[in-house]
């Protein structure tokens, strides 16, 4: 990336090959997961209701790097929002921005 250009999220990948645990050592005896909670009513990116049509297709996963204690946020997405994840480019990091406004609790009208 030039230096010019930035991001609009802080949201990084974990490059393939490696596991959530090989970058974050608190993650390393981590065994399985616990649930709490229930989950996203609605797409973590579009912000656009799940129902019979559009179903959560994945889920995405917001790791915090200083944490003392293994915790992520797991946010369901659907099927268009997937497939602007996986075109990448700009499509991939207007998604990326979209999540981390869920995350952080932003409303819909702040990506505008």
């Amino acid at each position: 990336m030039a230096p010019y250009q930035t991001r609009l999220h802080r949201l990084d990948a974990i490059p393939d090959g490696m596991k959530i645990s090989d970058l974050l050592p608190v993650f390393s005896d981590v065994k399985g997961d616990i649930h709490v909670g229930a989950p996203n009513e609605d797409c973590a990116a579009c912000r656009k209701p799940f129902n019979m049509v559009r179903k959560p297709r994945k889920s995405i996963r917001v790791y915090h790097v200083n944490t003392q204690i293994p915790i992520a946020f797991q946010y369901r997405v659907c099927g268009a929002c997937l497939a602007l994840y996986q075109r990448g480019g700009d499509d991939r990091d207007a998604f990326l921005a979209a999540v981390e406004a869920f995350h952080d609790g932003e409303p819909l009208e702040a990506l505008s």
